[in-house]
């Protein structure tokens, strides 16, 4: 469409389609026609779960799985305590703080942390 303008062309194996307020076979006949895949709700954007119905603990369980991966290669480093906690105070702090800048997050997902 825009690539001339841009240079820039659409990925349709990575594109998701969302259609609202049409029933199944036309919201099929749209993603077909645009060669993408039909997306579900809830969806990610920028790493934060999207829906048009409340959320539920379960989506937040991805919190948890970032900080986890995120302490995994400190493991095996010589760090003092100091570093450490530096290290949790800036690295760790910024996943769960960015997620509450979208959504006030329930005391359970606190607690699942």
């Amino acid at each position: 469409m825009f690539e001339w303008l841009t240079g820039l062309k659409i990925n349709y194996h990575k594109s998701e389609v969302f259609v609202f307020g049409v029933q199944q076979e036309e919201k099929e006949h749209l993603a077909n026609m645009l060669n993408c895949v039909l997306g579900e709700m809830p969806m990610k954007y920028l790493g934060i779960p999207i829906s048009s119905k409340h959320l539920n603990i379960n989506a937040f369980s991805f919190l948890s799985q970032k900080l986890l991966k995120r302490l995994d290669p400190w493991k095996g480093k010589h760090l003092t305590s100091g570093g450490r906690q530096i290290l949790t105070n800036s690295c760790l702090s910024s996943i769960p703080l960015y997620c509450m800048g979208f959504y006030w997050l329930q005391d359970r997902v606190h607690k699942n942390r």
